[in-house]
């Protein structure tokens, strides 16, 4: 199970939205777009990385009002292209055209307008993307900006809406922050079954970094990648002369659970892993005025 939340908003805004993925099911995708749809939309488009007749099915089975107008575009798989549906989800015709180079994105975005260009104007029309990272793991983050920018156009010239999902664990934060500046609503699905973590506050952002090792850790994790906590205890007993052993014990029994708390970092405890947390922007301006002291004790 999953639940949606709102990131970022403005009045006034363009209707396209970012999706944050923070699900670890790799199938929610699939569960995305019919949470968030608020009404159904008359004409639909979806482009999929993978298991097209899939998401299709689930479609089928989850919609209470079909559209009118459906077509999907998979990209990466081999098949013959086929005209859109012009009747709601048909039961014996698959209303597919595929790209079968995942880095064409010329190629995605004529298979989206044709669709759209081809139905009549004046209905409610959605775009899904359902994995800008699966493109951003073959083109690097520019060049994938400036397709989404010219795609964004597109679909404002003929009043449709984008909704696009992205799996931030499986970038750096630059790229991450680069992809949602291009878009004026971000929202975020995460595991309901998560624990809710409460916004940490002034005080608990001073405390969160008042100890050297957590500042430690909060560095080691500053550029968005995980990082093991054998590596972290190496990184500190490099910089002190605490031992790695007990380094890495502190760490477990002490400092992670401490930053966990404050939903700053995600300790993976059967991969002995760490990463970045929902809030650990929150505790960066924080860290960076004290990034600079000279004589700390681990």
């Amino acid at each position: 199970m999953q639940d949606t939340k709102l990131v970022r908003t403005c009045i006034d805004c363009d209707p396209h939205k970012l999706v944050l993925r923070r699900t670890n099911d790799d199938d929610s995708r699939f569960d995305v777009l019919l949470d968030l749809l608020t009404e159904d939309p008359t004409e639909a488009v979806a482009v999929t990385y993978r298991q097209s007749e899939r998401f299709l099915h689930e479609w089928r089975e989850r919609v209470d009002r079909p559209p009118r107008n459906v077509g999907v575009v998979s990209v990466g798989e081999q098949m013959r292209s086929s005209a859109a549906a012009s009747a709601p989800l048909p039961a014996d015709r698959t209303p597919l055209r595929g790209v079968a180079d995942p880095t064409d994105t010329d190629g995605m975005r004529a298979a989206v307008t044709n669709y759209l260009d081809g139905w009549p104007s004046g209905g409610d029309t959605m775009v899904y993307f359902d994995s800008l990272s699966d493109l951003l793991a073959r083109e690097d983050s520019s060049a994938v900006a400036e397709f989404l920018e010219e795609f964004l156009r597109a679909l404002d010239t003929r009043d449709a809406v984008g909704y696009f999902c992205l799996r931030p664990a499986a970038h750096e934060r630059r790229v991450v922050r680069e992809v949602a500046s291009l878009f004026d609503t971000v929202v975020e699905t995460v595991e309901t079954a998560a624990p809710s973590v409460t916004r940490p506050s002034v005080d608990d952002c001073f405390h969160v970094v008042a100890d050297p090792r957590r500042r430690c850790v909060l560095d080691a994790l500053a550029d968005g990648d995980p990082r093991s906590v054998p590596a972290l205890a190496d990184r500190i007993a490099d910089r002190s002369s605490v031992d790695r052993d007990r380094a890495a014990t502190s760490l477990r029994h002490v400092h992670l659970p401490k930053l966990a708390e404050y939903g700053v970092v995600v300790h993976d405890r059967a991969a002995d892993r760490v990463e970045p947390g929902d809030y650990f922007e929150r505790v960066e301006p924080y860290l960076r005025r004290l990034r600079g002291a000279d004589d700390d004790r681990y």
